[in-house]
């Protein structure tokens, strides 16, 4: 369990560094207010930024430690994005987007999810 906690630690620390990349990108590119003015879709984009870089590196950090924060903030980053792509998928998908990157989203949150709440995972986080 310690050794998949510390993969899922790794894997948040990297998604930290992938959405500093992409909010840079879509600052230079000035799609930062076309986003903004999306309407719920942009907001709740916005707030997922938002939760994963302020909060993203204390969880990867913490749950690299086994900490018992580290394992919840890593939760509830990964329930968030775990909603998102569920919303996303019922209310905002386009009728012509691709389903399969969706759907894989979807699944590996929820398993990544299922594992940061199962009793093993409380036991391995002090």
């Amino acid at each position: 369990m310690r050794i998949s906690l510390r993969i899922v630690a790794a894997i948040v620390g990297l998604a930290v560094v992938l959405t500093l990349v992409t909010v840079i990108q879509f600052a230079a590119r000035g799609g930062l207010t076309a986003l903004a003015r999306s309407g719920a879709l942009g907001i709740a984009t916005f707030a997922g930024w938002l939760m994963i870089l302020t909060a993203g590196p204390v969880a990867a950090v913490q749950l690299w430690r086994l900490r018992r924060i580290g394992l919840l903030l890593t939760a509830v980053l990964c329930g968030f994005v775990f909603a998102y792509y569920i919303f996303g998928l019922f209310l905002f998908r386009a009728p012509d987007a691709p389903l399969r990157p969706i759907i894989q989203a979807i699944v590996l949150n929820g398993a990544i999810l299922a594992l940061l709440l199962s009793p093993g995972a409380r036991r391995a986080c002090s």
